[in-house]
């Protein structure tokens, strides 16, 4: 564990401050989830949430399943970093946080198709030329993550848009229950 030197006090309510420039290193927003653990040494460990966290194994395999028909990189994200890879970009960029405009992109619930080869910042400061798909996955009202699909060669079409929201609606009802 990694110490910073701040201590807070907890209110009469049982509340604790997180620091301002904690919250910014660890890209947690206001209103995010934390979960809670306690761990052998009576340490109380918080960690971000993410309701795609525990698909990983089924997003891995549907990633993988779209990338075998496809041939076109497969990438499935929570809301700050790559979960699951299938392709050529995944020794890059796995487990790596996303780039502010990919973030940007997922608060505003948008969906993206650019068929054409353009400049994309998938994650920070990491640009690749590509086509591309960004399709949000909201489960229960919120943004739990994205899908998105590459080509470093030629054009995304129609049919991998439709992929990928299959995909993102089919993760959403898996988290919703």
């Amino acid at each position: 564990m990694k110490a910073t030197g701040v201590v807070r006090r907890i209110d009469d309510l049982g509340r604790i401050v997180i620091p301002k420039e904690i919250r910014k290193n660890l890209r947690i927003k206001n209103g995010e989830n934390l979960e809670i653990f306690i761990d052998g040494s009576d340490n109380i460990i918080l960690k971000k949430y993410s309701q795609l966290d525990k698909l990983k194994d089924v997003a891995e395999e549907v990633a993988e399943s779209i990338y075998s028909i496809t041939k076109k990189n497969v990438l499935i994200t929570n809301t700050d970093a790559f979960l699951s890879i299938s392709g050529s970009l995944k020794k890059d960029y796995l487990k790596q946080p996303l780039s502010e405009k990919i973030i940007k992109i997922m608060q505003d619930r948008k969906e993206i198709f650019q068929p054409e080869i353009t400049d994309v910042e998938i994650a920070d400061g990491k640009i690749e030329k590509a086509s591309y798909i960004f399709s949000p996955i909201i489960a229960g009202g919120d943004v739990v993550g994205a899908i998105m699909m590459l080509s470093q060669k030629g054009e995304v079409t129609e049919s991998d848009l439709e992929a990928t929201k299959i995909v993102a609606n089919f993760l959403a009802k898996h988290i919703e229950g």
